[in-house]
This record gives C-alpha cells, structure tokens and sequence, in this order.
C-alpha cells in the first residue's frame, strides 16, 4: 500500500495492489542521480570518501550552479539508496510493487566514460547487489542504461551529444552492462 495526498481536497488516497488489474505491472522508476547518493560519503570527520564514481554533467551543474535549483540541493547523497537500497526494497516489497525501474549511472561504471579509463568495480557490485535484492524479494528489475547523466569527461572532452564519439563510448558502455 502507498498513500499520495490530493493537493486539491488536502485528503489522503490509500494506492494498493488490489486496485489495479491482474496484468497491470505495479511498480516505482527512478533515476541514478536523484536516488543513489554515495558522490562522497561526509560521514568520517568531514573527509569525502569516494565512491569510485566519476562525476556526471549534473554532478558539475549542481556544484557550479546551486542557485539554479530552487533548493540548492545536489546529488550528493540524494535519498541515499547506495547504502540503503535493502531498506527500500523491502519498501517496494511491502507495498506490492510488482517491478522496480531503475538506471545505471554511467559514470559509476566507467569514471571517466570509457572503459578504457578503468571500471569502477564497487559501481558494478552495487548493482548486482540491488538486482539480487529484488529478485529475493520477488520484484523484476527494470533496468534503464541512460538517463541525462553524462559522464563530466566525456562533456569535457567532446561535447557529450554534440560528438559522433559518444555513440562509441555509450556503445562500450553498454555492452558492459550486458555482459555482466
């Protein structure tokens, strides 16, 4: 069960399971950059501890620009599910979701956007971790290989979409991600 507020008669609406048909798939997205945090870890006296992860396009807008988000947040630590994705999946467990869409930041594979700049390896166990939580608790994986978060290198270094190059790099990536 999930509860949603209608903003219009301020009343609270109870979402369940039943309420939808047998064949519909009852689930939740998300995005890397909203959800998984884990950019630095703040929590050893201050230190940034980081996660091996190569900082994406919005990691650097929301650092150069933090007046152009209406709360100056960032991607720092997000909702945190790099380090609290059991908890949620036992969330999604208990409200029923049927299946859990999520995306794979590219640049918490391949910190530098190619594979040639080196795999970061606690990326990849993250997310064979989050798979396997969710196939234990009976939730299909729904896996989103792009979602706006270019590496900073690659931006950098050509343009990002503004290059043919990307394709080759995205290519890399991908078939990485398919092979693991």
């Amino acid at each position: 069960m999930a509860s949603v507020t209608d903003t219009d008669s301020s009343q609270l609406i109870l979402i369940r399971r039943s309420n939808f048909p047998e064949d519909f798939v009852f689930g939740a997205a998300s995005s890397a950059y909203q959800y998984e945090g884990a950019v630095y870890d703040y929590a050893q006296g201050g230190i940034a501890i980081v996660h091996g992860k190569g900082p994406s396009i919005w990691d650097t807008f929301t650092k150069n620009h933090p007046e152009r988000v209406v709360d100056h947040s960032n991607g720092d630590i997000a909702v945190d599910e790099y380090h609290r994705y059991k908890e949620d999946v036992a969330l999604m467990k208990d409200i029923g979701f049927d299946v859990y869409r999520f995306s794979i930041a590219w640049s918490r594979i391949f910190p530098t956007g190619k594979l040639c700049g080196g795999v970061n390896q606690r990326g990849v166990r993250y997310y064979h971790n989050l798979i396997d939580e969710l196939l234990a608790n009976g939730i299909k994986p729904y896996v989103t290989l792009f979602h706006w978060d270019v590496p900073q290198d690659l931006e950098t270094e050509y343009g990002g979409f503004l290059n043919r190059q990307i394709g080759d790099d995205f290519q890399g990536f991908a078939e990485f991600c398919f092979k693991e």
